[in-house]
């Protein structure tokens, strides 16, 4: 997604070359499961929310992203306007 090796993303996480392409590889696979300081420092390498890597849906995985790139003044307005759509499919 970032364009970062399994190795270098392993690396930026304090492992070693050899350690960490395998670990973050089981990440990628879901055979291993990283804990929740493990998942915020990936997030944070990768320099995405952290929510992301939560989503359970890709739709949704994607709509964290964008929302996360969007300024303040977008993120209100995004707000804004979901409200309206939610409010307006409820009738």
């Amino acid at each position: 997604m970032r364009g970062v090796s399994q190795r270098a993303l392993g690396a930026m996480l304090g492992l070693t070359k050899k350690n960490g392409s395998v670990r973050i590889n089981r990440y990628e696979q879901q055979s291993s499961k990283a804990d929740m300081e493990t998942a915020f420092r990936l997030a944070d390498a990768m320099q995405i929310p952290a929510a992301f890597l939560f989503a359970n849906d890709d739709r949704l995985a994607k709509i964290i992203l964008f929302f996360s790139e969007l300024t303040e003044e977008e993120k209100e307005e995004f707000m804004r306007q979901s409200k309206q759509w939610l409010a307006r499919k409820a009738k």
